[in-house]
């Protein structure tokens, strides 16, 4: 395997070609036979399937294993700078393993060192994917994901906290049951209403498991929707994307979910900067007058109200500084190995390490790998800084807004293959022609 450094791939003549200056980045052919693509369609554009069976969360671990097969019957492969450090955290993951000590908290474990070794997997299958699995299809998909994040936003306001017991329910061993995690992948529900605001409202989390994952998953989606807004040929139809950019103002507000709003809103921001410093100007400025009509009429609507009065309503503030002083005071007592998994709070509170990514990996996995994860996206994001077309820069985009994240947003089961798909094609983007944009010339 290659490391790659930017632009991450080029045709070549031959199977492997040195790399150039310091910098110029690594230059591969494509194999003969490209990858496939109906991995990375049942993984994401079948989410909902996943979801009401109850298979969720451990599809991302089965899907993984078609892809690391046809992984291995390539040759050439590239892999973004970076890997080194995402490579530290999975050495750290695997030492903390002596630290768990149930059969609970192991099922727990095992599930979370499947996620992170699939969405290796799946970051080096986009990377490599050629022809088979295209940019087109990588932000197609994820478009999908994000219109059916926002109907089911919609579908929490008519169905509220209804639950059931899946099929994936009743096939788990009882014990397996026990782990917090396993048990709420397998009872799917819509919404969590809250009294948050001193009323109850219905804060949507379907097609995912949790309140925070949906918003979690919406900002990190977006960026791929305003990449095929911006470019017809490399997604849904913009007219489509527009319609549902509208509609998910209402459970974007009505999700009451801070860390949505703080991260996407900085995501676009800093989108909309580096579009008027490149040269888009006519997008900045559509950008820019969206805004502008968007917060108006939040302003003049009900919707606006909420936003306020979440904002006064520091609900959880002191419950998560408390859960973050937990989790570095925790790694402190095991600075090396962590605790391996979460542990129950000596408070009324969550378990320690279950709000905020960076607190459950540097909690479960010690400081070497809560620096390993951490030092690994922010060196994808350093490598994908430079991007020619809008499709890439609004991947780039998603990586920052997963930075933005870690604090108060877990990655897993489903952020982290959303940030690797936009390490992927920001990387691919940076060599590789996209539709209906021009080839971007090798720094």
């Amino acid at each position: 395997m290659t490391t790659a450094v930017s632009p991450a791939l080029s045709p070549s003549p031959s199977p492997t070609v040195p790399p150039g200056p310091a910098g110029a980045g690594v230059y591969r052919a494509e194999a003969a036979a490209p990858l496939p693509h109906w991995p990375l369609t049942l993984m994401v554009a079948a989410y909902p399937m996943w979801f009401l069976l109850g298979l969720s969360g451990f599809m991302w671990v089965a899907l993984a294993f078609p892809m690391a097969g046809a992984l291995l019957r390539r040759r050439g492969l590239v892999a973004p700078r970076g890997i080194t450090w995402w490579a530290l955290f999975l050495a750290a993951v695997l030492a903390s393993v002596v630290s768990v000590d149930s059969v609970s908290r192991m099922a727990g474990y095992v599930l979370r060192l499947g996620y992170y070794a699939s969405a290796t997997v799946f970051l080096l299958y986009l990377l490599n994917g050629g022809d088979g699995v295209t940019v087109r299809r990588i932000v197609r998909a994820f478009n999908l994901l994000w219109v059916f994040a926002i109907v089911g936003g919609y579908l929490a306001l008519v169905v509220g906290a209804y639950t059931f017991r899946s099929p994936m329910w009743y096939l788990l061993p009882r014990p397996l049951l026990d782990n917090d995690l396993i048990h709420t992948l397998v009872t799917p529900g819509f919404a969590d209403v809250q009294d948050i605001l001193g009323f109850p409202v219905p804060r949507p989390k379907a097609p995912f498991a949790y309140t925070n994952s949906w918003g979690s998953m919406v900002a990190l989606t977006s960026p791929f929707a305003l990449a095929a807004m911006a470019n017809p040929r490399i997604g849904l139809s913009p007219r489509v994307i527009r319609w549902v950019l509208a509609a998910a103002m209402v459970p974007m507000v009505i999700s009451l979910n801070r860390g949505l709003w703080l991260s996407l809103g900085l995501g676009l921001v800093y989108g909309a900067v580096r579009l008027g410093l490149g040269g888009h100007r006519r997008l900045f400025v559509r950008l820019v007058v969206s805004g502008a009509v968007l917060a108006a009429v939040l302003v003049v609507s009900p919707l606006g109200g909420l936003i306020t009065s979440r904002v006064e309503t520091g609900h959880s503030d002191h419950d998560r500084e408390s859960l973050a002083a937990a989790a570095i005071h925790g790694a402190m007592e095991r600075p090396l190995f962590g605790w391996g998994a979460p542990r129950p709070n000596v408070r009324d509170l969550p378990s320690i390490g279950t709000h905020g990514q960076i607190w459950l990996v540097t909690f479960s996995h010690g400081f070497v790998g809560g620096a390993g994860f951490v030092a690994a996206l922010v060196s994808f994001l350093w490598w994908t800084r430079r991007q020619a077309t809008t499709t890439g820069l609004w991947a780039h985009v998603v990586v920052l807004v997963g930075i933005i994240q870690l604090p108060f947003y877990l990655m897993i089961p489903n952020a982290l293959f959303a940030v690797m798909a936009g390490v992927a094609v920001a990387l691919r983007c940076q060599s590789e022609p996209v539709d209906g944009e021009p080839a971007p010339v090798p720094a």
